[in-house]
């Protein structure tokens, strides 16, 4: 029977999508996988197991959360929890501080955020923005609504009059031909000054105020109009759902009755809205003008001031952006979700307003335009209604920029990125709990995880952390290289530890000195665990499971294509790099290298290895497991096949 050998050099491509089985046509068919689950594809073209989780704390009060990040410069950076009524704030993983809010849990991932320096603008379309301030150290914070000024004034209730008599520059009263249609109390323009009032009869408002929002008391001459104004922001209209700073204007977008309209502030003067006579630093009101409801969802601050709709995707190119020269274009027509756009890679990543597909807002030079092209279509049902998403950028020569999509079913879908080494691929994590939420802070990826422990649901904090191997995990180190006495020993046994408390109850995978060693459970409430034997550095935590599956095989053979028929996996060479642990279509790879004594743990294995598999089988993949918390690296496999 005729045999071929069959390489795969790269995973670059990560998991593909099932309906592309047969898609042998395309390049990355043969850079991807059937199944990619809790491992990170690499920008040298091989793949890894993810990072473990390390434990920070369990979230204030239980409930749900979402996280952000707060970044002064690279030293000051801070993680923020938003949960009920209250942020909680860490510097470096360690608690700081708790700030009460009235941001109720129903609330919590439809609040954006924007930041200046060390002031953080909040917004929420039930809520008055707000400004989050960083005081004098890493615990002193303060929160409050901002002191806008000049408020954009709308005509709601579509008041219109006439000035029965001329009125002077100073008068406190003004009479109308009739006050009917107008509130109680109020705002009203008379040409282009603004007066408030605080009572009003058939023909007159009284107690007026004269120019407000910085407009001008003159006098008006008979018969003028006067028409009802009203802040256009208040609790019973809505307040701006998004926010961001550009060309130094800070920029609103979107409120429950203006849903279309984008307000900027004066230049430099971010909380003063004033329109005045419409002079380049004055504020900006527009409205977008299209032939449906384009509720703006977000704005954000690219290469050019774009704003994100649930009916598509627009931009303002102008430079710079004044009240007189102030162009919205309508770019794409895909329409995006609530979740705030990010940037990766010079193009800006959104999720679209079906939840099922994430796309690159990028600008095309030769069309002067934007372009909203699918990134997901190769590995679409990773995606499971998106609640939440960050993005970290590569640092290290082994990373590339990285998309995390948590999923409404806890499950996380990866995006990777390099756009200069045509590195685009995804991944699927997983873990024993509901991931909830992400922040990427500086380097540092936190995630909210929603885990049942002891029988008791518990929401935590925990970090991706690439020297550990378990997640929810703690590491200890002894205080003397070979030692036994570790923080927090309990001092009645030498090999007993206490510190797991977060993990009592349930079984814990165990490492010392990286070697796996037998399983433990954490007892009491000091979470104490017996080891065997001591060692310098223990991790425990909770197990994960990776899984590589090749897609299937299809060669051609000098009498056809095998695709259609029975075929068998003679030998597998994979190519690894320091791994341990891995199993091949079930069977164990032995990868262990022992040092000179027996008692040494056995060192990562590089390099190539063969491996003897039986059984026909129609597709002829390999599967890669790993079940151990071990490193893992495959680089890439030589597969021998007969058909």
């Amino acid at each position: 029977m005729p045999k071929v050998i069959t390489l795969q050099t790269s995973f670059n491509s990560g998991v593909l999508d099932p309906r592309l089985a047969a898609r042998t046509d395309l390049k990355q068919f043969y850079q991807g996988a059937a199944v990619a689950e809790n491992v990170v594809t690499m920008p040298q073209g091989g793949i890894k197991r993810r990072p473990g989780m390390r434990y920070v704390n369990d979230t204030i009060g239980w409930g749900e959360a979402r996280l952000a990040s707060f970044a002064f410069n690279v030293e000051q950076t801070y993680l923020l929890v938003f949960t009920n009524n209250r942020i909680s704030v860490y510097k470096d993983d360690v608690f700081q501080a708790n700030i009460t809010t009235t941001y109720t849990t129903a609330e919590l991932f439809d609040i954006q955020w924007t930041q200046s320096a060390d002031t953080m603008i909040i917004v929420h379309e039930a809520h008055a923005p707000r400004k989050l301030v960083r005081g004098s150290s890493h615990s002193s914070w303060t929160i409050s609504d901002i002191t806008l000024k000049n408020i954009p004034q709308f005509d709601y209730e579509g008041g219109s009059t006439n000035l029965n008599g001329a009125l002077n520059d100073s008068a406190t009263t003004v009479t109308v031909n009739s006050t009917t249609g107008f509130p109680s109390a109020g705002k009203i323009y008379v040409e282009v000054e603004l007066i408030s009032y605080t009572g009003i009869t058939g023909t007159t408002f009284t107690g007026c105020t004269r120019a407000q929002n910085d407009t001008i008391a003159v006098a008006h001459d008979d018969d003028k109009i006067v028409t009802s104004a009203e802040d256009v922001w208040a609790n019973a209209k809505g307040w701006p759902k998004s926010a961001t700073f550009y060309q130094g204007r800070l920029w609103f977008g979107g409120s429950t009755k203006r849903p279309q309209t984008l307000w900027g502030s004066r230049t430099n003067d971010f909380y003063n809205f004033d329109d005045g006579t419409a002079l380049d630093d004055e504020g900006i009101d527009v409205t977008l003008d299209t032939d449906q409801v384009n509720a703006i969802v977000s704005v954000y601050a690219g290469r050019h001031l774009q704003i994100f709709t649930t009916g598509g995707e627009f931009s303002i190119k102008d430079t710079p952006i004044t009240p007189a020269k102030v162009a919205v274009r309508r770019e794409t027509q895909f329409g995006s979700s609530k979740i705030p756009p990010r940037n990766i890679d010079g193009s800006v990543i959104y999720i679209d307003r079906t939840g099922k597909s994430v796309r690159e807002f990028i600008f095309d030079f030769n069309e002067d335009a934007y372009t909203s092209g699918t990134v997901s279509l190769l590995a679409s049902h990773l995606l499971n209604s998106p609640v939440d998403m960050d993005v970290s950028k590569g640092t290290a020569n082994d990373d590339a920029n990285y998309v995390y999509f948590v999923n409404g079913d806890g499950t996380v879908a990866v995006f990777n990125s390099l756009r200069a080494q045509e590195v685009s691929g995804w991944t699927k994590w997983t873990t024993a709990g509901d991931i909830e939420s992400v922040a990427v802070v500086v380097d540092s990826v936190y995630f909210v995880v929603k885990r049942t422990i002891n029988g008791a649901m518990r929401r935590c904090i925990e970090v991706l952390d690439p020297t550990t191997y378990t997640d929810k995990n703690k590491t200890f180190t002894t205080s003397s290289a070979g030692g036994t006495v570790f923080p927090g020993l309990n001092p009645s046994g030498g090999a007993q530890l206490e510190g797991w408390s977060h993990l009592v109850g349930e079984e814990c995978r165990v490492r010392v000195d990286g070697e796996v060693r037998e399983n433990a459970t954490p007892t009491t409430s000091l979470g104490i665990i017996t080891l065997a034997q001591s060692g310098s550095v223990v991790e425990a935590g909770l197990d994960f499971t990776t899984t590589i599956t090749t897609m299937p095989l299809n060669m051609d053979f000098d009498d056809g294509p095998t695709l259609t028929r029975k075929k068998r996996i003679v030998k597998v060479v994979p190519n690894v790099y320091q791994s341990l642990g891995i199993s091949i279509n079930g069977d164990r790879f032995i990868d262990r290298n022992f040092g000179l004594s027996l008692n040494s743990p056995p060192t990562a294995f590089t390099g190539l290895k063969e491996m003897y598999l039986l059984g026909w089988t129609d597709l002829a993949q390999v599967t890669i497991t790993q079940t151990d918390p071990t490193p893992m690296t495959i680089l890439g496999l030589a597969i021998e096949v007969e058909a």
